[in-house]
């Protein structure tokens, strides 16, 4: 995966297109390529050491899975969503991360939850520390989000959640994850989430597995507006 868009890339094996994708598929997911950022064949085929053809190959790969998108004049960008979407993105991740909780509680061991245990102990000390980066809180809670969909015991919900997670959600997350406040609320859903885990209560770790992902969501949009405020 690339770590940095300016660091040299490792020898490329075959196929080089399903490679170079996979690449800029992770660069995209962790942030480096942020939405809106423009994909220039020449300079990634260089950076590759390739001729532009599996490059214009990858790109179309990723623009299957709408990672990126053509624009005109600008060619080739990640993925922007307007506001509308970005909510619609949050309402259908709040649905799958409800029914991923609630099989984890249902097929978890005690040995698993007492494993998300130590993600959520790892959250709130986060929260706890106003010089946390939303970057760095992030972080946090992919993973854990990332343990418990693991854990599931569902491979359509594992993929259907990666997908969208994939989707520069990890750019939209920060946004959302900009406040002390909205994070310290987060850490007190999740350990209302984890207590309900612990009780295998899995309808009451749903819930809140829902009301953490409309957390986010209603935090986003408010992000999403500030930053498109004139002045």
């Amino acid at each position: 995966m690339i770590s940095s868009v300016s660091e040299p890339i490792r020898p490329v094996p075959e196929p080089l297109a399903s490679f170079i994708a996979g690449e800029l598929m992770g660069a995209i997911e962790q942030g480096h390529y942020k939405p809106g950022t423009r994909l220039v064949e020449a300079e990634i085929a260089q950076r590759f050491g390739v001729s532009r053809a599996p490059v214009r190959e990858a790109l179309r790969m990723l623009m299957k899975d709408d990672l990126v998108m053509r624009r005109p004049r600008r060619g080739t960008v990640v993925t922007e969503l307007s506001a509308a979407e970005v909510s619609e993105m949050y309402e259908v991740r709040s649905a799958l991360y409800a029914a991923v909780v609630r099989l984890f509680v249902r097929r978890a061991s005690d040995g698993e939850v007492a494993g998300y245990a130590v993600w959520r102990q790892r959250i709130n000390d986060l929260a706890a520390d106003a010089t946390v980066t939303p970057a760095r809180f992030v972080d946090a809670t992919q993973a854990a989000s990332i343990y418990v969909v693991e854990r599931c015991g569902n491979a359509r919900l594992q993929a259907g959640f990666r997908k969208m997670t994939r989707q520069s959600y990890r750019y939209y997350a920060e946004m959302a994850h900009g406040t002390v406040a909205h994070r310290r609320e987060l850490a007190c859903l999740a350990t209302a989430m984890l207590e309900a885990m612990q009780a295998r209560d899995a309808e009451a770790a749903s819930m809140l597995a829902w009301r953490i992902s409309e957390s986010n969501h209603a935090a986003a949009l408010v992000a999403i507006a500030a930053q498109e405020k004139p002045g």
